[in-house]
Order: structure tokens, then sequence, then C-alpha cells
């Protein structure tokens, strides 16, 4: 306060500077994480100039670049098959797990994966025409979520921009003209209920809150890359969770063998069969996971798995073919048993592979007429072995779980089944449906399959539409516009980047076990900002009422900033800040800004009742301003001490420790800086006042407590 010489009273300034040092720092932290993550995926691709092959980084990639392309590869950039035959897994595009045949003519999307084969393809698309560009460029651009606190915040600040000028404009000239303070007593005064108005204090307890808990979280593997997500994340109702990468790895195993033959020579089949095929998609690894190679027949001729045939086959002298693929391709009507066992076992979830042979040779890649089969392999998708407990957990806390896959729904109802989500058995098919339906449907189910990714960002739409609050996980570009609509969004970190760009929260170990610790504390901090916002805003609504109250009568105001400032300090800074640490895990109840007036309002009017009776009746007796000072900095701390009572119950040791020693604090600041704080020495008839009053307030508190909550119950 240079104007006025009282630096002391300047104290608040260092909290507008927090909040921004605070939000700075953690948009900085969240950025070079990302960035880092980013690196991982650098990549280099084949690339055929001038008649010679060399090895590229993937953005120097030109139109018409020829690329040779195999199994392993990533798709750099859209292009065109031009020589050769692929199997692409498009999975991270559409949520399709099965692999998809690509020959001469057909085209490549950026992002999908080869699992077998190998092709000379041609660029079509580079940069931002690329199809995953496209995505990512969507991603990036930025869709703020009106977030509940945040939201609350911003209106508490509009009210207060409408009331403050002119309340301090007034009161400025009252004391200056009309009592005949001087310029610095009426400056200081002024300043004083300008600073009380202001909720700096509510800012910086949100923002330090958000933080400790975005550093907590990072410690548990988990990047925030906005801080008032955490708000949403709070209360969370429904959570949309996509099949792949979340509930299961992402990865086949065999989970039985029912052979027709003896175990051991079907086991003896299927190694020769893997040790020469050279499919690399996920049936075929599953299968080398369970039999491991070996070769011990002498290879005649081999066709590898294509989706278009649905079978591979490897031909053996003397032995025949024997083939790996989809019963109903491989098999006539003649094995309608088979058929029909087959297909039971498809409606119960897995993945029917039948084992068969035939004596003749598969030429020119047709069937033969005779083919007997041999066994069947089950396979399934790998649930992660955290899956079942954190459903559960969900489950428990009342939030609905909704499996959103691009995959059959039997299957995904089959996965659900197996950790036990309410309503597995009830599946839909969402691929025929028209936006109107889905609306009308997305209520009503738990599994949703062969879901596309404009029909995932629909739901999350109509879900919200419901007054849900929803949160979404996934992985892949076809999760990135559903991301980017849902109220709190998670990826994985092993997901695509456009996924991690759009997300809120991003899972660094990938671990799906992460999310009730990070539901818990987004309760925690959400429970605990709810009542340290509520001791914030008595401060701000007794200065409003104070300042009115002085207005109309003959009085000055009769606070000074230093003694607001260490009333903020010690019954509402410190022990909120140190409060801020406990555990507190319940469901958010209620509107935050109506919670928070509910709590604020009946101290806040008996601290304004309270100090304009003790400065009216003070004046009528002629005690000084310092007088009245130090009665109303007492009774304003007697009515905190209440009021902390009712928002921290006193049920244990540590919160008992925090007020008792904040408020020994408070009055030995008191006593050692009475004259930093400009007060003076009280008469006896000002301490029987003060006494009066102190009883007074809890009466006033009870009955206006009483009033607010039936007010409120009425508008509710």
């Amino acid at each position: 306060m240079a104007l006025t010489g009282s630096y002391q009273n300047g104290l608040f300034v260092f909290v507008v500077f927090s909040n921004v040092i605070i939000n700075m720092f953690q948009e900085i932290r969240s950025k070079r994480t990302l960035d880092k993550l980013a690196l991982l995926k650098v990549a280099k691709v084949n690339v055929y100039r001038d008649g010679n092959l060399e090895t590229l980084p993937i953005h120097k990639l030109v139109l018409d670049d020829i690329l040779l392309l195999k199994n392993g590869d990533q798709v750099p950039a859209d292009a065109k098959v031009i020589e050769g035959s692929l199997e692409v897994n498009e999975s991270l595009l559409t949520g399709e797990m099965d692999s998809i045949s690509k020959e001469p003519d057909a085209e490549l999307f950026s992002g999908s994966f080869v699992t077998a084969g190998e092709a000379f393809c041609q660029v079509i698309h580079v940069g931002e025409e690329n199809y995953i560009e496209k995505i990512n460029k969507e991603a990036k651009t930025i869709k703020r979520q009106k977030y509940l606190i945040q939201g609350s915040l911003n209106k508490v600040i509009r009210w207060i921009s409408m009331i403050l000028i002119p309340l301090c404009t007034l009161l400025f000239l009252k004391q200056y003209f009309i009592t005949h303070a001087s310029f610095n007593k009426a400056i200081l005064r002024t300043v004083a209920a300008a600073v009380g108005m202001f909720p700096e204090g509510l800012f910086l307890l949100t923002s330090v809150t958000l933080t400790i808990s975005a550093v907590y979280l990072a410690r548990k593997k988990v990047l925030v890359q906005e801080l008032n997500c955490i708000d949403a994340l709070a209360r969370v109702d429904v959570l949309c969770l996509d099949k792949t990468g979340t509930i299961t790895e992402g990865q086949m195993t065999v989970e039985k063998v029912i052979p027709f033959t003896s175990e051991e020579e079907m086991a003896e089949i299927t190694q020769n069969l893997l040790a020469h095929l050279p499919d690399k998609n996920p049936t075929a690894m599953a299968l080398r996971d369970f039999f491991p190679e070996k070769e011990t027949y002498a290879m005649q001729h081999v066709v590898p798995f294509s989706s278009e045939r649905k079978f591979s086959c490897v031909s053996f002298e003397g032995k025949g073919t024997y083939f790996i693929g989809a019963a109903s391709i491989l098999l006539s009507n003649e094995h309608a048993p088979v058929l029909k066992q087959e297909r039971a076992l498809a409606e119960q979830g897995y993945r029917v592979i039948v084992l068969a042979h035939s004596p003749q040779i598969c030429e020119n890649h047709e069937l033969p007429a005779t083919i007997e089969p041999l066994g069947f392999f089950l396979l399934s998708d790998t649930v992660r072995s955290d899956a079942k407990a954190t459903l559960e957990y969900f489950r428990s806390q009342a939030i609905q779980c909704k499996i959103i896959s691009g995959d059959d729904p039997v299957t995904v109802s089959q996965i659900a089944k197996k950790v036990n989500l309410p309503g597995a058995s009830d599946y839909i098919d969402v691929s025929t449906l028209t936006s109107e339906e889905l609306k009308e449907v997305v209520g009503n189910y738990q599994i949703f399959g062969r879901v596309t990714p404009q029909q995932k960002k629909e739901m999350v739409i109509y879900l919200k539409e419901m007054n849900h609050t929803v949160a979404m996980t996934g992985d892949g570009v076809n999760d990135v516009l559903a991301l980017k609509e849902a109220d709190c969004s998670i990826a994985m970190a092993s997901g695509v980047d456009a996924a991690r760009q759009v997300a809120n929260l991003v899972l660094l170990e990938n671990q799906f076990s992460a999310l009730p610790s990070v539901l818990d504390e987004g309760r925690r901090v959400i429970n605990n900002i709810t009542r340290s916002g509520s001791l914030v805003l008595v401060q701000v609504l007794f200065s409003i009422l104070i300042t009115m109250g002085t207005l109309l009568s003959g009085t000055a105001y009769p606070f000074e900033p230093i003694q607001l400032t260490i009333i903020n300090a010690c019954f509402v800074g410190i022990p909120t800040f140190l409060l801020n640490f406990e555990p507190d895990f319940n469901r958010i109840k209620g509107a935050f800004l109506s919670t928070i007036f509910k709590n604020a309002f009946p101290a806040s009017l008996s601290i304004a009742i309270g100090t304009l009776l003790i400065i009216n009746i003070g004046h009528l007796f002629g005690s000084s301003g310092q007088a009245l000072s130090i009665m109303c900095v007492i009774f304003t701390a007697w009515n905190y001490i209440l009021i902390q009572r009712k928002i921290y119950p006193p049920n244990s040791k540590y919160r008992t420790f925090v007020f008792f020693g904040t408020q020994l604090l408070y009055f030995i600041a008191l006593i050692v800086g009475r004259d930093l704080f400009n007060l003076g020495n009280t008469t006896y008839i000002n301490l029987i006042l003060l006494i009066a009053l102190l009883n007074y307030s809890v009466f006033i508190q009870r009955l206006a407590s009483k009033l607010v909550h039936r007010v409120f119950r009425r508008y509710d």
C-alpha cells in the first residue's frame, strides 16, 4: 500500500501472484510429460527413391513416395497398395480387432499396423491430409469443459464485480466527505472492504489443493493435464469404457483345446503348422504361446491367413494339408453337429478356431472337396487381472459402467460377464441404429457392440443430456471424439498421441486399477474444497453486509486490510490447508455454490450484525476506532470458531490440534502485534457488550442456519 505508506496492509497481493504461478506450473508440467511420451513414438520408414531403398523419418515423406511395408510396421501415411498384399490391424482407428486384407489398389490408413504380408505402397496423403492427422487436429482443438467449481467461482466473480466497485466507491466518498476521515484512513478502510469482498483466498485454496492433488496422482503414475477435471472426476456417475486396452489387454489367449483326435497328435500338427506359417495376427501369436513351434514335417506349400479367406494352411509331404481357420468356411454341411457345437461355443464369447485336415493339396487358395475337423481352439481376449476388482469398486460407489466397443457385442458381453459387470447379458449391436434410436437405448443397456467413433461421441452427448456426469476411457483414434466430449476423459499412455492430447488424465503405466484411487482423490479434493470454500465465503458475505450497513449508518468501516489478513490466515488459510490432506471419499452431494453459501451465510450474518452493533453502540459511548477494532476482530474470531466446529466437527485429534494451534496463534498475534494490527485498549462497557454479543452469536447462527436451509429446500 505505497499510496498510504501502510505496506503491511498489502500482504494480500501475493495471493494473486500465487494463483498465476500455480496454473503456469501445471500447464508446463503437463506439456513436458506429453512431449516425452510423443518422443517414444518417433519412427522411420523404408522408402524407395531413385531405385534405392532408404530409411527416412516419417516427416520427410512426400506424395507418391513408394513405401516398403511388412509385418510389424505401422502405416506412416495414407497409402495405396500397388504390389503385394498385407493384413492390417485398424483397431486404433475403428475399434475392430480383426485383421483386414489389403490387396493391390486397396487403401491403407495411417495409424494402422501390418500384421502379415509384405507390399509396395504409394503415399497418397501427407501431413495434415492424413486420416490420423485430421483426428489429431481435432483433438488439439481446445474445448474447455465447464466444470462445476470453475463455473461457480466465475459466478461469484461476476456477482461481486457488479457490486464491489459501486459499494467501494460509495464507501470511500462517505468516509472521506461525510465522516471526514483522513485520506489515508479512507483508502485503507475502503481497500479492506474490497479485499474482504473479493474471494482471492478461495481461488488460492482451490488452486493449491488441486495442484497438490495433481502431484499426488503423478506419484500414482497418473498425469493430470487439466486441474479442474478433478472436479468432474469426483462427480462422475457414468463411466464409459473401451473394451480393448482397459478391461482387456488387447491380446488373445488360448483358453481351451477340444480335440476330436488325440491331444498329442493335435499338438504336434499345430506346432508344425505354426513353424511354417508367417501369420503374426493376435490369433496366431496366442497359438504360438500355447504350442511352441516344432519342425518335424517336410513343408510343400503355404497359404497365409487372410481375413477374406478366413483360413491359413500348410501342405506337408506325405501328410496332405492342415488348415486353421473359421469352421463355417472350412467345413461343409456334412459336419452339421460340429458347426452347431462351434456356434454354441461362439455364443459363450469364445473365438473358435478349427484345426482341419485334407489328404489333398490346397491349390490356388481353393479349398479341397474333402476336409475333416480335428479339433477346436477356444480363444479369448485376455482380461486384465485387476479389471474385476476395479469394476466391483465402481459398482459399490453407485457408478454405472458401460462398455462401448467396436467388436462383436456377443464377445463384449462374455467379457463383461467374466468381470461380473451388471447387465452383461443385455447387449445391443448399434451398427444399424440411427442417431434417434441410439439416443433411446443408450440409457437402457450396459454393453454396446459395433460402435463407430461418431456413435461413441453421440452416446456421451446423450448421457450428458440425461444429466449424467460422464467419464470416458480410451486409447485409440476411434475413442478421440468421445474422449473430447466427456466431462472427464482418461487415456492410456500406450495409446495414440491424439487420445493422449485430448485426455484430461493419462494413466502413465496403463493400469486400469489406478482409476479407483483417482476417483477417491477427486472426491477427497472436492469435499475438502467445499469445506474450505465455505470458510472463505464467510468473509466475502460479511464484508458485503458490513459495507452496506456502514453506508446506511454514520460509522466507518471497522476493519483494515492487515486485520482481515490475520483473521484469514489463522481461521481459513492455515487450518484449511492442513486439513485438505484429510481423507474423505464420500460421494459429492449438492451443488458447490449452494452448499458453501448454506454453510457460510449463518456466520456471515452473525458477524455483520454483531460488528455493526459494536461500532454503533461503541460510538454512542465515545469509544475510539482502535478500541472498537479489537472488539470487532475478537467477535469475528469467535464466530469463525463456531462455524469451524460445524463445518469441521472435531472428531479427530489431528483436527483438534490444528484448530487449537491456529486459534492460539491468532490470539498471540493480537497480543504481540497490537501496534502492527492497529488495535487499541477497550473499556469495561465495551467488554460487557462484547460478552453479550458473543453469547448472542451462537443463537443467531442457529437461527440463520435454519432459515437458509428452509429457503434452499423450497427452491431445490
